[in-house]
C-alpha cells in the first residue's frame, strides 16, 4: 500500500501504474507526466486493445483498495465501430469531500479523422519512467505537440499554454534531437519548415504552415487508400454527430433558485466542482452553440426552472453539501457503474 501521506488521487495513480506493470497490461503514458503523480483534468494513456478488460480490472482493484465510492466507465466515446476513434473512460468518485480522478485509454493519435500514429506506433518504442511508468517515445510526443501547439495559437483563453508546450518542445530539440526522418516517415517531409517558425517565435506563420501540411497530409492519405480512408471518415463524422448532438456526455441540470443570492450560491458550489476537476466546465448562458460546445466537453447545462420541475432545489432550507452530492449523483447516474460502494 501507498504512504498515507499522499491524498488519494496520487495513491491511486501511483498504485494503479505499479498493478498494470506487474499484470503486463501494455499502456503508455501519452502526454502531462511531468509533474507525475499529479496530473491536470484527467490522465491519457494509450492501451493495446487486448489489455482492456484487464486494465477495467486493474482500475476496480485500486477503487476498492484506496477507498473511492463509485468507479464508472463512460461510454459516450467508445461506441465507434473504428478502434482509433473509441475512448475508454474510467471515472473514480468520492462524493464527501468531492473527489474525482479520471483516465482516458486511447488507441490513436488522430487527425482530421485519421489515424497518424495507430496503436502499434504508439506503443514501439515506449520508455519506462524512473518514476514507475511507461510513457511513449519523446519524438512522437513532440511531433504531436507541434499540432497542439498549431491548433493553440490564436486562442485568446490559451497563450500561456501555447507557450508552455513551445518551451518543452523547444528544450526537447536542444537536447540534439531530429524529428525529420520520423516526420518524413509519417507524411510530414517539410516539417523543419515549420519548426523553424516555431523556434523563431512567428506562431502565426507557423499556424498557417502547419495547416497546409496537414492537408497535404489529408488528401495524400485518401488517395492511397480512398475506400478505407472514406469509411474512416464518414464513421468520425457519425461520432460527431453522437457527441454533440444525440448522445453527448454532458448534460442539462434543472435548478430552482428562489432568489439571485441562491443562484450564486448554485455557481459557487459549481466552481467548487469545477476547481475539484469533477467537471471539466459549466454554463448558464442560453446561447445554442455554447451549451451544445459544453455538453459535448462533458460539462453541466444550468438551466433555472420551477421548484416543480427541478432536479436541485437551492431554497431556504439547502444544504451546500447536500447541493453537491446531489451534483455529484447526477454525473454517476450517466454512465455504467463498475463499482458502487453506495449500495453496499
Amino acid at each position: 500500500m501507498v504512504n498515507a501521506g499522499f491524498d488519494i488521487q496520487a495513491a491511486t495513480t501511483i498504485d494503479l501504474f505499479s498493478r498494470m506493470n506487474r499484470e503486463q497490461v501494455e499502456y503508455a503514458l501519452l502526454r502531462n507526466y511531468e509533474l507525475y503523480p499529479k496530473f491536470g483534468h484527467d490522465i491519457d494513456l494509450v492501451v493495446r486493445w487486448r489489455d482492456l478488460s484487464r486494465f477495467v480490472a486493474v482500475a476496480k482493484s485500486c477503487a476498492l483498495d484506496h477507498g473511492w465510492s463509485v468507479l464508472t466507465e463512460c461510454d459516450h466515446w467508445a461506441r465507434s465501430s473504428c478502434r482509433e476513434h473509441n475512448i475508454q473512460t474510467l471515472q473514480f468518485y468520492s462524493p464527501n469531500p468531492p473527489l474525482y480522478l479520471r483516465i482516458d485509454a486511447f488507441h490513436a493519435f488522430l487527425l482530421q479523422g485519421l489515424p497518424l500514429f495507430d496503436e502499434d506506433a504508439l506503443l514501439r518504442d515506449r520508455i519506462l519512467d524512473d518514476r514507475g511508468f511507461y510513457r511513449i517515445d519523446e519524438g512522437i510526443e513532440n511531433f504531436f505537440r507541434i499540432l497542439q501547439i498549431a491548433k493553440l495559437t490564436g486562442k485568446t483563453w490559451a497563450q500561456e499554454k501555447t507557450e508552455r508546450y513551445r518551451q518543452r518542445f523547444l528544450s526537447f530539440m536542444e537536447s540534439a534531437n531530429d524529428l525529420s526522418s520520423m516526420s518524413a516517415g509519417i507524411g510530414f517531409p517539410k516539417i523543419s519548415t515549420a519548426i523553424a517558425l516555431l523556434r523563431s517565435g512567428h506562431l502565426q506563420s507557423f499556424k498557417k504552415e502547419v495547416d497546409r501540411q496537414k492537408r497535404a497530409w489529408w488528401i495524400r492519405r485518401i488517395l492511397s487508400q480512398p475506400f478505407r480512408t472514406s469509411k474512416k471518415i464518414l464513421e468520425r463524422f457519425f461520432d460527431i454527430l453522437r457527441i454533440y448532438w444525440f448522445r453527448p456526455c454532458g448534460f442539462n441540470v434543472r435548478v430552482f433558485a428562489c432568489d439571485d443570492e441562491r443562484r450564486e450560491r448554485l455557481l459557487r458550489i459549481m466552481q467548487q466542482l469545477a476547481g475539484a476537476n469533477l467537471i471539466f466546465t459549466y454554463t448558464t448562458s442560453t446561447d445554442f452553440k455554447k451549451r451544445l460546445r459544453v455538453r459535448e466537453r462533458g460539462g453541466i447545462v444550468v438551466e433555472w426552472t420551477t421548484k416543480e420541475c427541478a432536479d436541485v432545489i437551492m431554497d431556504s432550507q439547502e444544504d451546500e453539501q447536500r447541493v453537491m452530492a446531489s451534483l455529484i449523483t447526477l454525473m454517476i447516474n450517466r454512465h455504467p457503474r463498475i463499482l458502487d460502494r453506495r449500495i453496499e
